[in-house]
């Protein structure tokens, strides 16, 4: 074989190899990926004007973009765009609402749009019974505390639990027992001792002018 074939066939080698490592996913660089993805921050705010959230997304690097996807075939996205420090924020979510948050990889190389991490956020709900009647007259029932609650509370939820913490806590009471015996002793005492104290002292006057008398 000639050195112009053996150079053409090691030529064409090294342009495969090359093309597969463009076109494929390398495992360490997949690794490496996804750890960055797994130092991002997820956070939410309220904001107590709209009554609606914000969800935070900290520690964004150029090679990690978090997605909120609505359809991936039709390029229907949110996308978290970081500031300069890697932090971004997209606002006008509902109370209760589930949001999925898919972190894709962004390089030039075959693990582009790999995904790297799934996150779910779990809005609270607002406590819309903080301003009723009941819980301004009993701000320590359970479901007066919280602002926001994990729980989607009822009305007829609320109504019941409020009803069975009124019954308990009347049943709790302690009932002022009135013992008709210790206030008459103690009402005698009363009448009594001064009583006496008035007789002692009558005679002791009484005993001491005899004895002047004498």
């Amino acid at each position: 074989m000639s050195k112009k074939v053996l150079c053409l066939i090691l030529l064409l080698f090294a342009f495969n190899v090359k093309a597969v490592d463009k076109d494929t996913c390398d495992s360490n660089e997949l690794r490496r990926l996804k750890t960055m993805a797994s130092h991002l921050s997820f956070t939410y705010e309220f904001q107590e004007a709209s009554s609606s959230f914000d969800i935070i997304v900290d520690n964004i690097t150029s090679e990690v973009k978090p997605l909120i996807i609505h359809s991936w075939d039709l390029l229907e996205y949110d996308e978290f765009v970081p500031n300069n420090n890697g932090t971004a924020r997209l606002t006008g979510f509902s109370s209760g609402q589930r949001v999925k948050i898919t972190v894709k990889a962004y390089v030039n190389n075959g693990c582009v749009a790999k995904d790297l991490l799934t996150k779910t956020i779990v809005l609270p709900y607002i406590n819309k019974f903080l301003d009723s009647e009941e819980c301004k007259k009993n701000p320590e029932f359970k479901y007066c505390i919280d602002k926001l609650t994990n729980i989607n509370v009822s009305e007829k939820t609320f109504k019941e639990e409020y009803a069975k913490y009124i019954k308990e806590n009347e049943k709790g009471e302690p009932k002022l027992v009135i013992d008709n015996t210790k206030i008459y002793i103690l009402l005698a005492l009363i009448v009594i001792i001064p009583l006496a104290i008035i007789i002692k002292n009558s005679v002791t006057k009484y005993i001491e002018k005899k004895k002047d008398e004498i």
